[in-house]
């Protein structure tokens, strides 16, 4: 399982947004490949009172951050911050839950929170576009899903995004949407 990745930058538009490459990650804040095999998508909430794509973008271009993420999504926007074939630090630990899912092998991506630290139904329904474009590009099919689309709890028991790991069900409801997308029915 698992597909190389030569991609940097995605080009198409997700959900009706043009992803913007502005705002590049500071080279300190994660590690540069050529190319890498990636089977996962770990998905992650910011976790601020309230926050943007284009802040969160902003902050982790500053040096000395030691975590990174490839995309920032919200209400409105998807900024991309580093290449596809680079490896974010965004689920390591000391200690793991997932027996196979860590940097090196997934690409993840950050959901902003729109208030009272909640990732709002819009910045859902364009992280799960993003999420199923990206299933697309690695060849994970909406049976492989539940396999290879993972919270960052699901790596590394970290509460992240908390309330999907509170509420199971939004957690369900949200790869279901990216199975809807994958398999042409949204």
């Amino acid at each position: 399982m698992g597909k190389t990745v030569i991609k940097e930058w995605v080009s198409d538009e997700i959900d009706g947004i043009e992803v913007s490459k502005n705002i590049p990650c500071n080279a300190s804040n994660y590690k540069a490949c050529k190319s890498r095999v990636v089977s996962y998508v770990v998905m992650h909430y910011t976790g601020n009172a309230k926050d943007t794509a284009k802040g969160n973008a902003t902050y982790f271009q500053g040096s000395g951050r030691n975590a990174s993420a490839h995309f920032f999504v919200d209400e409105t926007s998807i900024y991309q911050s580093m290449p596809l074939h680079d490896i974010a630090w965004h689920c390591g630990a000391h200690k793991y839950a997932h027996k196979y899912c860590r940097n090196i092998n997934a690409i993840g991506i950050e959901m902003c929170t729109s208030g009272n630290s909640k990732v709002s139904e819009k910045t859902k329904k364009h992280a799960a576009n993003l999420c199923a474009y990206i299933c697309r590009e690695l060849g994970i099919t909406g049976d492989q899903v539940d396999t290879c689309v993972l919270r960052h709890y699901d790596v590394t028991h970290k509460r992240c995004p908390a309330q999907m790991v509170d509420s199971p069900d939004e957690w369900k409801a949200f790869k279901e949407q990216v199975k809807d997308i994958l398999n042409g029915e949204k």
